[in-house]
């Protein structure tokens, strides 16, 4: 999947760039000004794009205790509105993360002085992606037979 190579090359970023900034701090006695910053920004994209990757391989945890004390109609019907009020949550992150970015779009970083949106562009990116596997799993939800008793 495109998505875990993305979270693999921003995960390799980022510690190189961590360890060149150690490297460059102890040894050089020369930090690199904009390393922090640059590592602080690709953790926030490898949370949300990790996120949505963990919705797509359904591997967020849930305490299903009482879930599974249900019969399969309740546990499908449970699934839905579980699933339904994710979306809600994701459409929420999308509209208002997609706001932030146009805020901020004009408002230069400190250190390395790129535009802040780009920063803020994996709110409404891992909002879309969540959404997006939220949606093929309602589909396939909705279209999956009922298990026989």
């Amino acid at each position: 999947r495109i998505e875990g190579l993305v979270l693999i090359g921003l995960v390799t970023t980022m510690t190189v760039v961590v360890f060149l900034q150690v490297v460059c701090r102890y040894f050089l006695v020369q930090p690199l000004h904009w390393s922090e910053e640059l590592a602080r920004y690709l953790f926030v994209w490898i949370a949300l794009l990790g996120a949505a990757l963990g919705v797509h391989r359904h591997a967020h945890f849930g305490m299903d205790f009482f879930f599974r004390m249900l019969s399969e109609r309740w546990r499908r019907f449970l699934r839905l509105l579980i699933y339904g009020l994710m979306e809600l949550v994701v459409v929420v992150l999308l509209v208002q993360g997609t706001g932030l970015v146009r805020k901020t779009a004009e408002q230069l970083s400190p250190a390395m002085e790129i535009p802040m949106g780009w920063a803020y562009a994996c709110l409404p990116v891992g909002a879309a992606l969540m959404g997006f596997h939220l949606l093929v799993i309602i589909l396939h939800e909705i279209g999956a037979k009922p298990a026989m008793p």
